[in-house]
Order: structure tokens, then C-alpha cells, then sequence
């Protein structure tokens, strides 16, 4: 009799155990989703700003979705959240391209009422817009161009001088990029360093 009793706290043991680690994976899923449809908001609004209003582009290529899991199991969840990013390599050749990166928190904002994320605004403005876009467009180009330099005066090519020319050649103009081929990409990937 002593034997099934422990038999059956055993079992009981178990059996939590596996409940537990079963909430917990679907509590990661859960918020895997979410970070899904907010990154998914960003790429839909870039690409299709970038398709409509920049000529010379070839293709425009999401890179999934990167999260550094900060909670510990140690210290219990962080206060700065998890980190959750996507770049887009945007190309102007086969082989040429700019690199922009957008944040989860940076664009978006969680809405608890509506329990997803939501174009983040500030006094009533979508951080999300035209003019931080362009912004970006025009920072990827710079850095794709040149090398990083302490001296602001200082401009080091990492290219060659054509393939300046073929990176400058990307501009704002109607029609935009209408047959760019698109990639999105919203799998989840552990950000590493």
C-alpha cells in the first residue's frame, strides 16, 4: 500500500510538472503571436511606403523577427521587457543593399483594450511615418556607403565608386519600385551578439 502512495505522488509530481511547462510554452507562444502582429504592422507599412515612393529598388527582404529574452529565471522577468527587432535588407542590385532595423517598441505600442499593438503616436502623430522613414532610408544608405568615422568631416567609401553611384540613385519618386520583389518574413529568431 506504502508503494502506490508514492507511486501515485510521483505521478501527481509529473503530472504538474508537465502542466506547468505546458503553460509556460504556451504563455511563450502566446506572446510570440503578439510580437508577430506588431512586427507584421511594421513590415505591411514600410514596405508598402518604400514600394510607392522610392524608385530603384529591387527587392525589399524582412529578416524575421529578433528577441532578446530578457527574463531570468533567476530575477524574474525584466522591467525594460524583451527586446524584439526586424531588419530589412533593401536592394538596389543582386548583390547591393541597405540595412534599416525597426523596433517592436520604437513603432508600435501595446493597446491593453484591444490586446494587440498599435501604431505608436505621439501627440497624435505615428512615429510611424513618411518623414522617419525617409530618415531611415537615407541613414541605411549613408551607412552602406561609408565606414564608420569618430571625425563627422571624415567619409571612408566601403564601396566602390560605382556602386556609390548605383545606391545614390535611390530617390523618392513616383511611381516608386512597383515590380520590387517583396519578402516578408516574421519567424522568430533569438537576437545574438
Amino acid at each position: 500500500m506504502k508503494k502506490k502512495w508514492i507511486l501515485a505522488i510521483l505521478l501527481g509530481m509529473i503530472v504538474i510538472i508537465i502542466l506547468l511547462g505546458g503553460k509556460k510554452y504556451m504563455d511563450k507562444k502566446a506572446v510570440e503571436k503578439s510580437y508577430q502582429d506588431g512586427i507584421e504592422l511594421i513590415q505591411n507599412y514600410v514596405t508598402d511606403y518604400l514600394v510607392k515612393n522610392y524608385e530603384g529598388i529591387e527587392k525589399i527582404e524582412w529578416q524575421g523577427i529578433g528577441v532578446e529574452w530578457r527574463s531570468s529565471p533567476v530575477f524574474g522577468a525584466s522591467i525594460l521587457g524583451n527586446y524584439v527587432n526586424s531588419n530589412v535588407h533593401v536592394y538596389i542590385s543582386k548583390d547591393s543593399y541597405f540595412t534599416m532595423e525597426f523596433r517592436l517598441s520604437d513603432e508600435t505600442e501595446y493597446d491593453d483594450d484591444l490586446k494587440k499593438y498599435v501604431l505608436y503616436e505621439y501627440d497624435g502623430i505615428s512615429v510611424l511615418n513618411p518623414s522617419n522613414i525617409d530618415i531611415s532610408v537615407a541613414t541605411g544608405i549613408h551607412n552602406a556607403i561609408y565606414a564608420y568615422s569618430d571625425d563627422p568631416d571624415v567619409k571612408n567609401l566601403k564601396v566602390n565608386e560605382k556602386e556609390k553611384r548605383a545606391f545614390e540613385r535611390i530617390k523618392k519618386a513616383s511611381p516608386g519600385s512597383t515590380n520590387a520583389e517583396i519578402i516578408y518574413n516574421l519567424e522568430i529568431h533569438k537576437l545574438t551578439y
